[in-house]
């Protein structure tokens, strides 16, 4: 049985807004895929996303759930958290990217596994990436990084 687009993964944030992509020939094949993760949509979504909504008011995801040929024509990571449902890169409209990279690494007190200023020109961040950790991954808790377009390196904020 296929999840409504509707279906609420938190108070603010939809399936269909967490599988979006805009590879549009794939868009279909994404969201069947993302149907076997949805408890770590869920929890990505209740957790990490909706409490920096809460704060901040707005957030506009970019990129969630990326299934294996999303991700590959995105030429997203082979391990990349996304294909997993436990990532999602995202801005706040009318906040710097530094600004709400500070509060979440910080002040929020959010359990994350990862958070990356990161983007695709070097030197400019576009969007942050924040995953889940525990108990979703052993590894990189609470990690805050910087990436360059090349390779990353440790938050200096």
């Amino acid at each position: 049985m296929a999840i409504a687009q509707d279906h609420k993964l938190s108070p603010n944030f939809s399936f269909g807004e967490m599988t979006r992509t805009g590879q549009t020939a794939l868009q279909e094949k994404n969201r069947q895929e993302a149907e076997a993760v949805l408890p770590a949509l869920e929890a990505l979504c209740k957790t990490l996303l909706q409490p920096v909504r809460d704060h901040f008011g707005v957030v506009k995801v970019h990129s969630c759930f990326r299934g294996p040929a999303v991700n590959s024509a995105v030429g997203g990571s082979k391990s990349s958290q996304h294909m997993v449902g436990q990532a999602v890169d995202f801005s706040v409209p009318g906040k710097t990217l530094e600004e709400v990279f500070a509060w979440i690494v910080k002040e929020s007190g959010l359990k994350f596994g990862q958070a990356i200023l990161e983007g695709k020109e070097p030197g400019k961040p576009t969007w942050i990436h924040l995953s889940l950790g525990e108990p979703f991954r052993k590894a990189n808790n609470q990690q805050a990084l910087t990436f360059d377009g090349k390779s990353y390196a440790p938050w200096k904020g």
